[in-house]
């Protein structure tokens, strides 16, 4: 198998690089457009700094404060619009991973004329399009990695579909990781993004069927970080130390750096979880922590010494499946679909979508996860 690694991303790392924004983006363009959450980078100010250093720096700015968690297709056309109209030459993704993949969306979706959907269901060919808008991401979560990464997910409310693709296209120039940004997160939302992590390395090493002893040490140091982490920066928010520990982590966790070491796995909790997030609105790391013990469950006969693994190497504890299930009620990610409003009327819709949605990734489970198994997963999650 043959591996080819691409990172073209240039990554500033550090407390304080956040006022490195302006000066970074005046190398890129001359008319930025700001791509943010619906109110949280407003709300701690981070919004009016930023938007007052690019403006410093020589930048016409226009603000795109509508993403929402989930970040809608409707929205990314919209914002794609503005960049046409405008002329922007550069979209900076300032906020959390709604927030980043929606400007990368935005980025494809202005080279053309088609809307933004039509790429995810295969209807437009990213390798026909040639975005010449420059790309900055600014995460202020540690969770989806996307600054370093070539995915973005996007959901078309319409059809309650939510996906994923991968094109280089979604690399950013230049991305700023300032661990300084993710202090005001509160702790729900700081829970939810560490188990984001530790699952972004954890399904693939779960589910790989070649596991070598790089990739593997890569992945269990990683994986390590939020185990051990997490629980301090949960008990004391302001802990930048750790902050900084799971930003890395996050930067690391979802970039080809894994694959270094050879062939990983897929991330099928993932993929299933998408699609119940994208038909109920729930928050992503809700739903996955929800899923999770469902999940290991139904895998743990096809893979008994990959948790043996896991558990030895990362929790220092014998049971790999236990030891995961502990750690998420010491992170207070001890959830179930019942709570998160699930209705189990809705599964087999909610399976069907996934098996549909997955581009055949989940055929590549260690055992058969088609939607019968999904739904079962649904109703032990329930």
């Amino acid at each position: 198998m043959a591996i080819t690694f691409y990172l073209p991303t240039r990554l500033i790392f550090g407390s304080g690089t956040v006022s490195r924004v302006g000066k970074e983006a005046k190398a890129l363009g001359r008319r930025a457009i700001l791509v943010t959450g619906t109110h949280s980078a407003r709300k701690t100010g981070l919004l009016d700094k930023v938007t007052q250093d690019l403006k410093e720096n020589g930048l016409e700015v226009f603000v795109f404060d509508k993403v929402t968690p989930n970040p809608r297709a409707s929205t990314v056309d919209e914002a794609a619009g503005i960049v046409r109209q405008n002329e922007v030459d550069l979209i900076i993704g300032l906020g959390g991973g709604s927030a980043m993949d929606a400007a990368k969306a935005i980025r494809l979706a202005s080279a053309g004329t088609s809307p933004i959907w039509d790429y995810y269901i295969g209807a437009a060919d990213t390798r026909a399009a040639k975005p010449t808008v420059g790309l900055m991401l600014v995460p202020t979560v540690a969770a989806t990695g996307s600054e370093f990464d070539s995915f973005a997910v996007i959901t078309n409310w319409e059809n309650h579909e939510k996906r994923a693709i991968l094109t280089p296209h979604y690399f950013a120039q230049v991305s700023i990781v300032d661990p300084d940004l993710t202090v005001t997160l509160a702790r729900r939302p700081t829970a939810q993004g560490g188990l984001d992590i530790f699952l972004h390395v954890a399904e693939n090493y779960i589910t790989t069927s070649n596991p070598t002893s790089l990739s593997d040490g890569i992945m269990e140091a990683t994986m390590r970080v939020p185990v051990e982490t997490l629980p301090q920066v949960l008990a004391k928010l302001d802990d930048v130390e750790g902050r900084t520990k799971l930003s890395w982590a996050s930067t690391v966790a979802c970039s080809q750096i894994p694959t270094l070491g050879g062939e990983i796995g897929y991330r099928t909790l993932h993929l299933i979880e998408h699609a119940m997030s994208g038909y109920y609105d729930v928050a992503h790391g809700d739903g996955l922590a929800a899923l999770l013990p469902a999940w290991m469950r139904y895998t743990f006969p096809a893979r008994k010494e990959r948790f043996g693994s896991l558990g030895r190497n990362v929790f220092g504890e014998k049971d790999g499946v236990a030891a995961v299930e502990k750690w998420l009620d010491k992170i207070g990610m001890k959830l179930n679909l019942r709570t998160l409003g699930a209705d189990p009327k809705d599964f087999q819709d909610i399976a069907d979508n996934a098996v549909r949605t997955s581009r055949g990734l989940l055929s590549k489970h260690p055992n058969l996860l088609d939607a019968a198994a999904v739904v079962q997963i649904f109703k032990n999650s329930y």
